[in-house]
């Protein structure tokens, strides 16, 4: 198969970089760096190998080949993204090829299949420690697996395909009939751990489960997310919040993305992780006092850091 992807960060060049050790072709349209990822291409350090990844490299998706079997979308969910417009010449191409979404958050299907109805959506959620040093420099510090599946459909033939494109490059790589209960699970952990990241300082995973206030602010908002889940229609359990706790508990100890960003000053994908569901919770007349002051805190933080970079 052929893939073109837009959103060079992290998460799309370490699962690009796989899938083109296993046989995948790739392009990627590259808006930062573009002079030195052409001559270098991207350097991937990782707990699975280290790997040189150097893809045929576009400055923008109009200048992608006729022949893509498929279009990879995996940058941040913001407001000033306009996601629609980013795809607008590749998912026009008169073939239709599907959009694989590998993004945060939940209800981030919507506008795109709204936008495209003939082309197929697959939903993608990415489990992996994953960070961009520099322009050509990738740091995959854990985890690497994907959890595929077609958008609002039980079909998993054409998920199937472009998972066995990552599974030949040695991804991990599960096909599931059900994408939205797996979303709303990933919501378990991206929830709690992305806010409470920025908003306790500056933590740490290790930080946020010792068993202590932050572990307990963590573990109160994933009853939110799983109490909106259900009224929702889909069943989260106290399981698979337990489950989420464990897994972190033995995750090395890793800076979030969100905290990455905020670090760096980038923009928060406030919306996509955190905000989209307080809105599903008011659909539903679910209570989420805690979730609803994270949101807030964290939309003046990220406010409030952006106006400072435009004074600056």
């Amino acid at each position: 198969m052929k893939f073109l992807l837009i959103g060079a960060g992290g998460v799309g060049i370490y699962f690009c970089g796989r899938a083109v050790m296993g046989g995948t072709d790739v392009e990627v349209v590259a808006r930062s760096g573009f002079d030195q990822v052409k001559e270098h291409g991207y350097q991937v350090q990782s707990i699975a190998g280290d790997f040189c990844f150097r893809p045929r490299v576009k400055a923008s998706a109009s200048e992608c080949s006729a022949d893509i079997d498929a279009v990879i979308l995996a940058t941040k969910v913001l407001p000033d993204v306009d996601r629609v417009k980013l795809l607008e010449c590749a998912a026009g191409l008169p073939s239709h090829p599907p959009i694989v979404l590998i993004q945060n958050g939940i209800g981030i299907e919507n506008e795109i299949a709204a936008a495209y109805p003939d082309n197929e959506i697959i939903s993608v959620i990415a489990y992996i420690g994953v960070s961009r040093e520099n322009p050509g420099r990738i740091v995959h510090h854990g985890a690497g697996k994907l959890l595929l599946g077609k958008y609002n459909s039980s079909d998993t033939v054409t998920a199937e395909r472009i998972a066995d494109c990552f599974r030949a490059g040695g991804v991990e790589c599960r096909v599931t009939g059900d994408i939205a209960l797996e979303r709303w699970r990933k919501l378990l952990w991206n929830l709690p751990f992305n806010p409470v990241s920025v908003l306790a300082g500056g933590v740490d995973t290790v930080q946020m489960c010792d068993r202590s206030d932050l572990e307990n602010l963590c573990t109160a908002l994933m009853k939110e997310v799983a109490a909106t889940a259900r009224a929702a229609g889909v069943m989260l359990t106290d399981e698979m919040i337990t489950e989420q706790l464990e897994y972190t508990r033995n995750f090395p100890a890793y800076r979030t993305s969100m905290l990455q960003d905020f670090t760096a000053g980038r923009p928060l994908e406030v919306d996509a992780i955190i905000g989209n569901a307080v809105k599903i919770a008011d659909k539903y007349g679910v209570p989420v006092p805690v979730m609803r002051c994270c949101a807030a805190l964290l939309k003046s933080m990220d406010k409030m850091q952006q106006e400072r970079r435009l004074v600056k």
